[in-house]
């Protein structure tokens, strides 16, 4: 792909959703991430492995956080934590509080965390899906994609989002867990790695398109075990000779 290429709207979605998910997230760091995200989704195949290149992204980076501290505070607040004292400034109709509360004791038990974002839109969507976990699905993807066009000073488009939520409902909570997928995997690179660039060798070098699809994260495991191994092997023999 020749330097200087045209970000695709999903490449851009991508660094967009790596920055909001750490904001002080360093340009090299970042670049990794999102080769290795590409590669999950087959997207290497279309651009080559390399592409985007390290200053392409951290153009884009300097772009969004600028943009991001440049938003108005409403517009931050709206990414805080929700308590009840959130109501003061962000309503939510009293009908849908009892559903908000019930995830909010989730977030107290530790069990994820819930921003004043997501609480607006459970009370948006709380009377058109009734099951809990889709409930908690499409509120965090409508809050993720409204979070996503703030950023980006794009749109906030819901076209797609509402076709799926029609069509094929359990889309939100396919998304959802292939997050949490992600994070599973990268928890267990990382503790199966020295640093940042062993977790993503191990994760980019040794995992498919399909191993992303098809493995338990049991399997991954003993993948990264074995690798883990055979490094230590390579290490003690390179060590003995010396």
């Amino acid at each position: 792909m020749a330097k200087g290429a045209y970000l695709t709207p999903r490449i851009r979605e991508l660094i967009t959703r790596i920055y909001l998910d750490d904001r002080q997230i360093r340009p090299t760091e970042a670049h990794k991430l999102l080769l290795l995200k590409m590669k999950a989704e087959g997207l290497h195949e279309i651009f080559g492995p390399s592409f985007p290149s390290i200053s392409t992204v951290s153009k884009e980076l300097k772009s969004l956080r600028e943009r991001d501290e440049a938003r108005s505070p409403k517009s931050q607040g709206l990414d805080k934590p929700w308590t009840i004292g959130s109501l003061s400034g962000d309503p939510i109709p009293p009908d849908a509080m009892p559903i908000v509360l019930s995830f909010y004791r989730k977030t107290l038990a530790g069990q994820g965390e819930l921003t004043v974002r997501e609480a607006q839109w459970i009370g948006r969507l709380y009377k058109i899906i009734d099951d809990a976990e889709l409930l908690w699905a499409w509120a965090w993807e409508y809050a993720l994609s409204e979070w996503v066009s703030e950023i980006t000073h794009n749109l906030f488009d819901t076209t797609d989002l509402d076709l799926e939520l029609v069509r094929n409902p359990q889309y939100a909570i396919e998304s959802l867990r292939s997050l949490q997928r992600w994070g599973a995997v990268w928890d267990i690179a990382e503790k199966y790695s020295a640093n940042l660039d062993e977790a993503v060798d191990l994760m980019g070098l040794h995992l498919t398109k399909l191993d992303w699809e098809t493995l338990s994260n049991e399997e991954i495991e003993e993948i990264a075990k074995s690798l883990k191994a055979n490094k230590e092997v390579k290490h003690a023999k390179k060590s003995h000779k010396l």
